[in-house]
């Protein structure tokens, strides 16, 4: 292993490591789905492992929450212009809809009828697509497309979508950054109560189960709040905020590998019958919640130190090597497509190869349809993902509500121009060569207009720029002026008293 460089974002603050992350849930997913269609994810020794690899959902959830809410709390405890909620929303679409959509009439053409009523089928009708387009099929109680039952998560994600901006206006309000911060605590606090609450509630309900209540928002903003406890972590400590919480933070960084040990072994522990049963027979109150809290931490652990600077002088882990490493980037930045498409792709390989349902075939069809959800995910995100996310970063940046402020992002403020050197004149040559008498009518002319700033614009996809948790001591110069005293201010020119 070779020396470690500090962990950079690029331009708009993209960490390529969660790339990798993307894809690692985005094929859980694929896994998961192909294991059970084939009963391997139901009886046998992989089962386990199979069965709760829909884990990578909650890998979804917890980025979603970093990701997004970062470029929130930053500019409220730094007092920086905060995100319009119109460019961020409509990036949001971007994302989601297009790919999407382009799913859904693909599932039209090729399996139109298949919507699951128990173990039977009937006709999908003009209003279940309505909902489907919509994402609004969960609120309706329907089960779901046999080729659409994941579609569940995109609409829990867009509902996150719509309320994180009130979520930050309310818990992010305020000038003084130790009392924001405060703020925070109880508001993470309340979301991270309500996921196992809400399923503590739902599981109380037949009326609620019924509804498919458990694939609600409520439900996940536990999930949620820990990627947003990921993104609060360096605003803390720049506001002196959270010290406990940070100091045990830094020490399970140092060493990575004992955070993704940790979360190995949650994720062994969801594995046992603790976390409820590996078919879709409904687990219990205890069981649900178990699962749960487990998943989350898991995923916690497992993001904690790939949101983290790196320690000076350490080495590279080979976990995060490896998430970096850009096959499996390439495969990140198409992760979306892959966890549309491949149900679709999956069930259309059961029926050419003629599988039966839960009757093996684990190691034909997992890896066929891997290869062909690449394939599709690839044209999706050339064709469709890209062209709409470029064109709606185009007409936010050029819209009104973008950040205007020339410094909003950190960007440093201009040079002061030098002051010209000239060698030692008499009191008269100054005033003749250096301030000359303005001309009578100086007054009357017009001021030149002053440049406009460029607008700088929030990367909504992935705003990160990694930092040091702990603030860094000031230095103090020779000359006894602080660094956060000095100014970059032009120095006014005054000319001496005449006389």
């Amino acid at each position: 292993m070779t020396a470690a460089t500090p962990v950079k974002a690029k331009a708009g603050g993209h960490l390529d490591v969660l790339d990798g992350v993307r894809a690692l849930a985005a094929f859980a997913v694929v896994a998961t789905h192909a294991g059970f269609n084939t009963g391997r994810a139901v009886d046998g020794f992989w089962a386990p492992f199979l069965a709760r690899l829909d884990f990578g959902v909650t890998l979804f959830f917890l980025l979603s929450g970093f990701l997004l809410y970062r470029p929130f709390v930053e500019s409220a405890v730094d007092l920086r212009p905060k995100p319009a909620t119109r460019p961020f929303l409509m990036r949001r679409f971007a994302r989601i809809f297009p790919a999407y959509w382009a799913l859904l009439a693909v599932t039209m053409l090729t399996r139109p009828w298949e919507h699951e009523v128990g173990f039977g089928v009937q006709k999908t009708t003009w209003t279940d697509w309505i909902e489907y387009a919509t994402l609004t099929h969960i609120f309706f109680g329907d089960n779901p497309h046999q080729a659409l039952t994941h579609i569940w998560s995109l609409s829990v994600e867009m509902s996150f979508y719509l309320v994180l901006p009130l979520i930050a206006a309310v818990s992010l309000k305020g000038r003084r950054p130790k009392r924001i911060m405060k703020r925070q605590t109880v508001a993470l606090g309340l979301l991270l109560a309500a996921g196992p609450l809400w399923g503590l509630i739902i599981h109380q309900s037949d009326t609620l189960q019924r509804q498919l209540a458990l694939q609600w928002l409520p439900a996940y903003l536990d999930w949620f709040a820990l990627g947003m406890i990921l993104a609060c972590l360096p605003s803390a400590a720049s506001a002196g905020a959270w010290p406990r919480l940070r100091k045990l933070v830094e020490d399970l960084t140092a060493a990575p590998g004992s955070c993704w040990i940790i979360a190995g072994i949650l994720f062994a522990l969801s594995m046992t019958p603790v976390a409820g049963p590996y078919t879709l027979d409904p687990a219990t109150t205890s069981q649900w919640i178990a699962k749960h809290l487990l998943y989350g931490a898991t995923a916690f652990f497992m993001l904690l130190p790939l949101v983290s600077p790196a320690p000076a002088g350490s080495r590279t882990h080979p976990l995060r090597a490896v998430l970096a490493d850009k096959r499996v980037l390439f495969l990140g930045r198409i992760s979306y497509g892959v966890f549309l498409f491949h149900l679709v792709i999956m069930f259309s390989l059961i029926d050419a190869l003629n599988l039966q349902l839960f009757r093996g075939g684990f190691s034909t069809l997992f890896p066929l349809t891997v290869l062909a959800s690449v394939a599709a995910a690839w044209v999706s995100y050339r064709v469709i993902e890209r062209p709409a996310q470029n064109y709606v970063r185009r007409r936010t940046r050029r819209g009104a509500a973008d950040i205007q402020a020339p410094d909003a992002a950190g960007a440093p403020l201009p040079p002061a121009e030098p002051l010209p050197t000239t060698t030692p004149a008499a009191p008269a040559e100054v005033a003749a060569t250096e301030f000359p008498e303005p001309p009578p009518d100086a007054k009357k002319l017009p001021l030149p207009p002053a440049p406009a700033p460029d607008p700088v614009t929030w990367d909504y996809d992935q705003p990160v720029t990694l930092g040091p948790w702990v603030p860094q001591k000031t230095a103090i110069p020779t000359d006894g002026v602080p660094e956060s005293e000095r100014t970059t201010e032009r120095i006014p020119r005054i000319p001496p008293p005449r006389g």
